[in-house]
């Protein structure tokens, strides 16, 4: 026991002197680094100027967005005949001859938006499509043709939701 507890002095000892004598700037500094200093900020994207319209583009947007407004339309001469019916079938108990009314004009109201739904489904395809180009400025050209068609429909759906949703709460469930 007495070697081992000698040797373990000795060891002690030992590296104490070797560190004694070792350059105190060994060791790595704390101190930044001239990477760590670098400017990280992300340069902006060049600008693209964007190509010319597609016309054949063009014409299929305009013909989605004359389909949702269409439908729009349709919708819309509906819907104040559904309230009328919703109305009549709020306070009614359900399977009663008012609140099968009331559900059958909600479906033709459904049914009634479906071109517009459609529509949407076809522009966000047509979005989604053209993004998918080896050429910025033929995306940003046919995006800019597509974009906004795609968001005056949206909001077409939007609305059309917004009123079924208000139906449907107005009246009680099974």
């Amino acid at each position: 026991m007495l070697r081992r507890l000698t040797a373990f002095f000795a060891l002690m000892i030992l590296g104490s002197a070797v560190n004694a004598q070792a350059d105190p700037r060994a060791f790595p500094s704390l101190a930044k680094r001239p990477v760590e200093s670098r400017d990280r900020t992300v340069p902006p994207a060049p600008a693209i100027k964007p190509a010319a319209t597609d016309p054949a583009l063009a014409t299929q947007v305009d013909r989605f967005t004359r389909d949702a407004g269409s439908a729009d339309t349709a919708f819309q001469s509906l819907l104040t005949g559904s309230r009328a019916s919703v109305a009549a079938g709020a306070g009614a108990a359900p399977n009663s001859e008012s609140w099968v009314t009331a559900q059958t004009a909600i479906s033709a109201l459904d049914s009634a938006r479906y071109e517009s739904v459609a529509a949407l489904a076809a522009l966000d395809t047509l979005f989604v499509e053209r993004q998918d180009a080896e050429d910025a400025a033929r995306v940003a050209a046919d995006l800019a043709v597509i974009d906004p068609a795609r968001l005056r429909v949206l909001a077409m759906v939007d609305a059309q939701n917004d009123a079924l949703d208000a139906l449907r709460r107005q009246l009680p469930q099974p």
